[in-house]
């Protein structure tokens, strides 16, 4: 499959990263960074969570500041990877040129790493709630792309708000 780097932000407009198929989240799930207001924890694990429309922990800008890179304009930080190994976390960090930030989005939706045949991939089973009112989570990090269950690793670039 052939996938194409993330071109640069064209309108300087923020989107969610949000996965295709509902599984059992009729309000979808989008990549978020875990907590709320004050105990909102930038250097925690990413998750897949209830996607909460304009909200600053789940707006990325793609191919910002460097093509592939997704980058969480709120903080100035952007998605990486912990290393480019299947099971791999994926974390914020200061944006940079590293493989391991740069992403690309191919024709089917898989979230690829550059340069592997890794895709961003929600863990299977259902969500666990979280605490807010209907909202749940799912753990995120890398799988093979061949393997993982498409319905868990085609993603979406929708805006602001779920599509």
């Amino acid at each position: 499959m052939s996938s194409v780097p993330l071109l640069g932000d064209r309108g300087g407009g923020a989107t969610l990263v949000q996965l295709i198929d509902p599984l059992d989240e009729p309000e979808f799930y989008c990549v978020d960074v875990p907590g709320f207001g004050a105990s909102l924890d930038l250097a925690a694990a990413l998750s897949a969570h209830t996607c909460k429309p304009g909200a600053d922990d789940e707006l990325f800008r793609s191919g910002t500041p460097l093509p592939g890179n997704l980058q969480m304009p709120a903080y100035q930080l952007c998605m990486a990877a912990a290393d480019a190994e299947p099971a791999a976390n994926l974390f914020l960090e200061d944006c940079s040129d590293s493989p391991l930030q740069r992403f690309s989005l191919d024709a089917e939706g898989s979230l690829r790493l550059a340069d592997s045949s890794l895709c961003l991939a929600v863990s299977p089973g259902a969500g666990e709630a979280t605490g807010g009112p209907s909202h749940v989570r799912r753990d995120l990090g890398l799988q093979d792309c061949e393997t993982a269950p498409e319905q868990h690793r085609r993603w979406q670039l929708p805006g602001p708000s779920p599509a």
